[in-house]
């Protein structure tokens, strides 16, 4: 019997920058947002592969487009900005 995890049955979270593709499924279980969110972010730049009818996602890819598109809400801007004060 092979215990060992299958490409469908893997976390996406839990694995390391590797050589597999992210389904659409597994990149929206990595975000824990909806599949329907992931097409949105497709068409605002969310890099994907397409392969015939397919659609694939590099895992660094996702990871650097949430760094470079990652933004901070007004709550954490006003609380960075009464820290900055407070230590001046």
């Amino acid at each position: 019997m092979n215990n060992s995890p299958t490409a469908s049955t893997a976390d996406p979270a839990e694995s390391p920058a590797s050589d597999t593709l992210w389904t659409t499924d597994e990149v929206a279980d990595f975000l824990r947002v909806s599949i329907k969110t992931v097409f949105n972010l497709r068409k605002t730049g969310l890099p994907y592969l397409q392969l015939g009818g397919a659609v694939r996602f590099e895992p660094q890819e996702v990871r650097a487009y949430l760094l470079k598109n990652r933004h901070l809400t007004s709550h954490r801007l006003r609380q960075n900005a009464r820290l900055r004060a407070k230590s001046s």
